[in-house]
């Protein structure tokens, strides 16, 4: 039987923000893959570069700062930086959506919300339907994601942030996408309508087979959403695998294990949280060998130096020196 390829490739992806004061590195060599019908979630802390690997992805980098430097951005085994911008926008919105991070800034205000859903469907109207044909689903969108279909004649300021979000998701999943790019989706809502919204992504997966990739620093939305994860520090993914090796597994990157020291326990009655030591690093400055050696307790003279040591065990991947056999054995001994 031939070998099933994934729907979404990343080769070796580096992207940097170029300015007149600065070379900002991004995103630095990451690679990943999504089958269809799977979730990843991308974790980590704000600038380590998560929203820009889902704007290459599409390519809506900035025209002026934004350059790939090197990788593949492989979608059905097709390279996406290969394509005209024609073939682009075809993929935008009708294989590949993306749900932005603010719903608030996210619509027009000068359109209502029933016209920003059905502009999607008009511009890849490749069938042929007619209007009446594309109000109908403009309806049946608006069913689906938990708003009645009389208020598309409403504006955004109408309309409660939660209730924006479900707007935006509508307009993202208009021609039923492959995949659906989902950032920081739940980040400007409260904890109630946080959990609708997610447990509305649950159920269009679920029914329309929508593959996703949820970019958050909210591990128990990860927890609650996703098959795979890859927790990315100063553009690099520092830890992957299933959800099973992040959350149950024996070894951990100390990024990883810092981040789930970050989140509040209420079994137990502690006056603070536990965050991690330090800041980011400048990306337009990083440091040498390993970028989290700066904030790392277990950092070693070697971690300074070179690149770290990538650990293998069945799809869990940890970059780190830690887990280098010498390391190891010089402890034991």
């Amino acid at each position: 039987m031939e070998e099933k390829k994934p729907l979404l490739e990343i080769e070796n992806l580096e992207v940097v923000y170029q300015t007149d004061e600065a070379t900002v590195h991004a995103v630095n060599g990451i690679s990943f893959s999504l089958n269809e019908k799977e979730t990843i979630g991308l974790v980590g802390e704000t600038g380590a570069g998560k929203t820009t690997t889902a704007l290459t992805i599409l390519r809506l980098l900035p025209e002026r700062t934004g350059r790939v430097l090197g990788g593949k951005i492989l979608f059905h085994g097709e390279n996406l930086f290969e394509k005209t911008i024609p073939e682009m926008r075809h993929v935008r919105g009708a294989e590949i959506s993306i749900i932005f991070q603010d719903p608030m800034t996210a619509l027009n205000p000068a359109l209502t919300v029933g016209d920003q859903v059905l502009e999607s469907l008009e511009i890849h109207n490749t069938a042929g339907k007619s209007k009446e044909e594309l109000n109908a689903r403009v309806d049946e969108l608006f069913n689906l994601v938990g708003i009645p279909a009389e208020r598309k004649k409403e504006y955004p300021h109408q309309f409660s942030g939660g209730m924006k979000q479900r707007i935006v998701i509508a307009i993202a999943l208009a021609c039923a996408p492959q995949l659906l790019i989902a950032d920081e989706p739940t980040t400007a809502l409260d904890v109630t309508i946080q959990a609708q919204v997610l447990k509305l992504m649950e159920t269009l997966k679920s029914e329309l087979g929508t593959s996703m990739i949820i970019i958050t620093h909210d591990l128990g939305v990860v927890a609650e959403t996703c098959d795979k994860v890859a927790v990315m520090y100063a553009g690099e993914i520092v830890e992957a695998g299933t959800a099973e090796d992040i959350f149950n597994g024996a070894v951990h990157h100390p990024y990883t294990v810092g981040l789930f020291n970050a989140i509040p326990n209420l079994d137990e009655k502690t006056e603070r949280l536990n965050p991690i030591d330090g800041l980011m690093p400048d990306p337009a400055n990083l440091p040498e060998g390993c970028k989290f050696g700066p904030r790392c307790p277990h950092c070693m003279e070697e971690c300074r130096q070179g690149a770290p040591y990538l650990y293998k065990e069945n799809e869990h991947r940890i970059l780190c020196n830690l887990y280098r056999k010498e390391v190891n054995d010089e402890k034991l001994g």
